[in-house]
């Protein structure tokens, strides 16, 4: 198919927008993925930082709760030694007085760190019932307060001089989970009061990170939650069974040695991709770790997925739009063009039929006087100069009189070129019209073996033009189509009124005009034709525009020519 206008600068135009489109949906989905990577990021920042300030609230929490109980512990110790500077130890009143306290037992051991037994008698002086003050005979150096406290935040006591070497070796905090030690004032040996850790625990386990972590860890959009140690050994996790294990990321250990915030996107074989966030955090003391958190991108992927087939939509729309914009555009200037290069030839072609006119009416006006002068002339000669009895005279004559005619008519076609036309319009039947050019033409198409037909719809109104000069117009293409046909052929004429004209048809089945002179049939000295001077068809382009029509040719190789006189049914102009 054949587009209307140059299609190489479309087809330029298409490409530069498919282009520009292209960049366009590429640049914002840039710009969508990159925000829709931070939204995850500060998603894992914010979640990060939420749980680290908790993880460090229960700490502190678990801490202090461990020391109250401790100080509790350390006060129940002292009240108990207390007591023993004035009573001697039982074992129900022990047991009393930790069933009273909610304590596990408590233990008086020796020096050695046996079981404390109390002697029967003291010497010296009676204290309550009957005994003498453990007190008093106490050494000085063991009247010191020492204390020892272990449990989740206190080691057992280890050093040289802490504690006696024997009662160290006992190891006395042994299947205990929580306890303390304080040297005693009323027996040389040591009170150690042993606490019911069960609530302690509960009450870490309960506030504890591992069961935030869990929680956390079972919200939608989040894969897993990871607490690790220096060691990157798991301290906590949202899954429980991975507790203790080690991370092998070699990355891990670059974002704690820099203590900075890790991003990324981890791609795992055989799972769906997660984004992470690494976050260092200070645990107890000097202990650092990280807190790795890794997000689902599912949510993410079906926005990415749907902005994606929206944008693909929208930039067809948009190329499909500026296609159709573009090929409006165009066309539009392609028409404009075509007006304006019509416009400058039919100017031209004014122009130049103007100075031919010109040309052709003094060249004209010079030649008639001389032609006149040889008419008279030959007319002379032939009524008083004609011999007797002399055949070859008078035929000499006779071709030169034809000359001198057909000179005139030469002369006439000039003049009319230059002539401006005078219409006088007047109702014209065009039925009666073609019937009468047929009539003129019928001897010359007989000899020709060239078959007349008529092709004239029924009930045409009546058209308002110049009689005679359509007659001209119409016999000089009839004519024009008789010579096409030496060997014979089919002349129709026809006519149809449509759309406000009247269309006159006249078609020959001849051998048709080539196409390098198809689109100058109508100039000046234009013809196919050995004779004549190619004049006919300028004229009768110029009468059918005078009546403010147009004139159309088709033709084809090999299938005849067909020329269409289309004229306004509105009446001509007169002039």
């Amino acid at each position: 198919m054949k587009l209307p206008f140059a299609p190489r600068y479309f087809v330029a135009s298409v490409l530069l927008l498919s282009a520009l489109t292209a960049l366009f949906a590429v640049s914002a989905a840039l710009q969508t993925e990159r925000e829709l990577s931070r939204q995850l990021q500060e998603k894992g920042l914010a979640l990060s930082e939420a749980l680290e300030t908790s993880s460090r609230n229960a700490i502190l929490s678990q801490g202090l709760v461990e020391e109250l109980i401790g100080r509790r512990l350390l006060d129940n110790a002292r009240l108990v030694d207390q007591l023993l500077l004035s009573r001697p130890p039982d074992p129900e009143w022990l047991h009393r007085i930790s069933t009273e306290n909610g304590l596990t037992r408590i233990d008086l051991l020796d020096r050695d760190g046996d079981p404390y037994t109390p002697p029967q008698r003291f010497p010296g002086t009676m204290g309550m019932m009957g005994r003498p003050p453990l007190a008093d005979r106490m050494p000085e150096e063991h009247r010191a307060m020492m204390q020892y406290m272990w449990g989740r935040r206190w080691a057992p006591p280890a050093a040289e001089g802490d504690v006696p070497p024997a009662i160290r070796d006992q190891k006395f905090w042994k299947g205990s989970v929580f306890g303390v030690a304080v040297g005693a004032r009323s027996f040389p040996g040591i009170i150690a009061v042993h606490a019911d850790a069960t609530y302690v625990l509960k009450f870490g386990k309960e506030i504890g990170v591992q069961r935030q972590i869990e929680e956390l860890g079972h919200q939608a959009g989040i894969e897993s939650i990871t607490l690790l140690d220096q060691n990157l050994t798991v301290l906590a996790h949202s899954d429980p069974a991975r507790v203790g294990q080690q991370d092998t990321d070699s990355t891990l250990g670059g974002a704690l040695e820099g203590q900075r915030v890790l991003t990324r996107l981890v791609r795992r074989e055989g799972a769906a991709p997660v984004y992470q966030v690494v976050r260092p955090l200070a645990l107890e003391g000097t202990r650092r770790g990280l807190l790795k958190i890794d997000l689902s991108t599912a949510s993410i992927d079906l926005m990415w997925r749907s902005y994606r087939i929206a944008a693909l939509i929208l930039g067809l729309a948009v190329l499909g739009l500026g296609t159709l914009g573009l090929a409006a555009i165009f066309y539009t200037q392609h028409r404009h063009l075509t007006e304006v290069k019509a416009l400058e030839a039919e100017v031209e072609r004014r122009e130049r039929l103007s100075t031919l006119g010109n040309m052709a009416a003094a060249v004209a006006h010079e030649i008639r006087n001389p032609l006149n002068a040889i008419s008279m002339g030959l007319q002379r000669l032939r009524v008083e100069f004609a011999p007797v009895e002399s055949d070859e005279y008078r035929r000499l004559l006779e071709v030169a009189q034809g000359e001198v005619r057909r000179l005139n008519s030469i002369v006439e076609e000039f003049l009319s070129l230059a002539r401006p036309l005078s219409l006088k319009p007047e109702p014209v039947q065009v039925a009666a019209l073609l019937d009468e050019i047929a009539g003129l033409v019928e001897n010359e198409a007989r000899d020709a073996r060239i078959r007349i037909e008529r092709d004239i719809a029924a009930g045409l109104p009546v058209l308002h033009a110049d009689r005679d000069r359509m007659n001209q117009v119409l016999l000089n293409l009839t004519l024009n189509s008789i010579q096409a046909m030496p060997d014979g052929g089919s002349l129709t004429l026809g006519a149809a009124a449509a759309d406000g004209n009247m269309t006159l048809t006249v078609k020959d089945t001849g051998p048709g005009i080539s196409p390098d002179l198809l689109p100058r049939v109508f100039e000046p000295y234009v013809t196919a034709k050995t004779k004549g001077l190619g004049l006919g068809l300028t004229i009768a382009r110029r009468i059918v525009e005078a009546h403010g029509g147009r004139i159309e040719v088709d033709s084809a190789l090999g299938r005849g020519t067909s020329f269409r006189v289309i004229l306004p049914l509105n009446g001509a102009a007169g002039g």
